[in-house]
């Protein structure tokens, strides 16, 4: 609940960097014990640092074939167009846990206190964490923490993959529109070289598809400790005959300033996030993909899917209301 008057940046992609930075700076004050030197490198103790293990995770918290361990939380910032949030119009935003990052709930509530306490957006407006409701796969919600007792329930089922399967095998149709609400930045390297991917601007079906699979095995491997069991390159090439019935999406330039990186001249590093936002019909037997986009929902697909890019959700005849 807004303090002062909080004021944010006008896309939801901003809102998203502007969040997931903010954490991240907070989490790291009030844990880490080699914030000063600004190298995590050089800590005896980044594998047991929350902050790590959150906000940077590193081997061997990972699989050590895992050479770049996605965060296992993804910011899902408000849609709507408002810079300025008051307490008539609270600043609400969601959060997916992965896996065993749900045991560090706590750790994510303390930041984001203090930060309330600290200040966020362009005039650091204050803000009270009100409540804290964990949402399940129906849309029902838990209240997580209670800010007036300051206590926290011990309510913390996942949502599991019993659930997303249902959600999934719900949706029978050959034809679903997939609508991208924030900028989805998406690569693809057809002959498989290095240093020889492309930025796709019109994708079809197999593109997303490529990538969610990565992104979920990937996101599996760190946080369920399991991989997938499926057939990697079979479900891409079947993914090549869904087709592309309709397509309505647009360019979106964006970028975004690193507090923490720097370029060569010693300037701030300028990170492009650029994507595509719209719909897209496929048509096809899509019997055998539907998991991977219902999980999708939750955990967006492409780059910088923690800040809350690569956000869309799933239009179908059956099923209005994800």
């Amino acid at each position: 609940m807004p303090e002062d008057r909080i004021i944010m940046p006008f896309s939801a992609s901003g809102k998203g960097n502007v969040i997931r930075g903010a954490f991240g700076t907070t989490l790291r004050h009030l844990c880490c014990a080699n914030r000063y030197s600004g190298d995590c490198s050089i800590c005896d103790i980044r594998q047991e640092c929350v902050y790590q293990i959150i906000f940077d995770p590193v081997e061997p918290y990972g699989p050590k074939r895992m050479k770049n361990i996605p965060r296992g939380f993804i910011v899902k910032p408000p849609l709507n167009n408002e810079t300025e949030y008051t307490i008539e119009r609270p600043f609400v935003f969601d959060m997916v846990l992965i896996g065993r990052i749900m045991e560090y709930i706590p750790w994510i509530v303390v930041p984001l206190n203090e930060l309330g306490r600290l200040g966020i957006g362009k005039e650091r407006g204050r803000f009270t964490l009100k409540e804290i409701l964990k949402i399940g796969a129906e849309g029902e919600t838990t209240k997580v923490y209670d800010s007036k007792t300051g206590t926290f329930s011990d309510s913390n089922e996942p949502i599991t993959g019993r659930q997303i399967l249902k959600k999934a095998d719900e949706i029978k149709t050959r034809e679903i529109t997939l609508e991208f609400l924030t900028p989805t930045r998406i690569r693809f390297n057809p002959e498989g070289k290095k240093g020889e991917s492309v930025i796709i601007k019109r994708p079809e079906f197999h593109h997303i598809l490529r990538r969610l699979r990565d992104r979920i095995s990937t996101l599996c491997l760190a946080y369920l400790g399991a991989p997938m069991d499926m057939d990697f390159r079979g479900i891409v090439e079947r993914a090549k005959d869904v087709r592309v019935l309709d397509m309505d999406i647009r360019w979106v330039d964006a970028k975004r300033i690193s507090r923490t990186q720097f370029n060569h001249s010693g300037g701030h590093a300028v990170h492009d996030k650029s994507g595509f936002v719209g719909k897209i019909t496929f048509e096809g037997d899509l019997k055998e993909f539907l998991p991977l986009l219902v999980l999708g929902e939750y955990i967006h697909v492409g780059e910088d899917a923690v800040f809350g890019s690569g956000w869309y959700k799933i239009d179908c005849i059956e099923r209005k209301n994800l």
